[in-house]
């Protein structure tokens, strides 16, 4: 069964977030969505694996998203 699923590269990488920093905290630019409000817009999501952002003119990664929509919640600072 294939689910849908939307580009959206990577902008910046804010930081490392779980309980023992499994996963990673990135801002995504979404390139193409099925809602066409959400393309170009910024948002924060979680990552689970490697990924890279933009460097000395090379691009940042790109991530497949399931839901333009839903987006992560700020990273708390203590």
């Amino acid at each position: 069964m294939a689910t849908e699923s939307w580009p959206a590269q990577v902008v910046e990488v804010v930081g490392r977030t779980g309980l023992t920093g499994e996963a990673t905290q990135v801002k995504v630019r979404v390139m193409d969505s099925n809602n066409p409000r959400d393309i170009g817009r910024i948002i924060t999501r979680n990552v689970l694996g490697p990924v890279r952002e933009p460097k000395d003119g090379r691009p940042g990664d790109i991530l497949m998203l399931r839901d333009t929509g839903r987006e992560a919640r700020r990273l708390g600072s203590r």
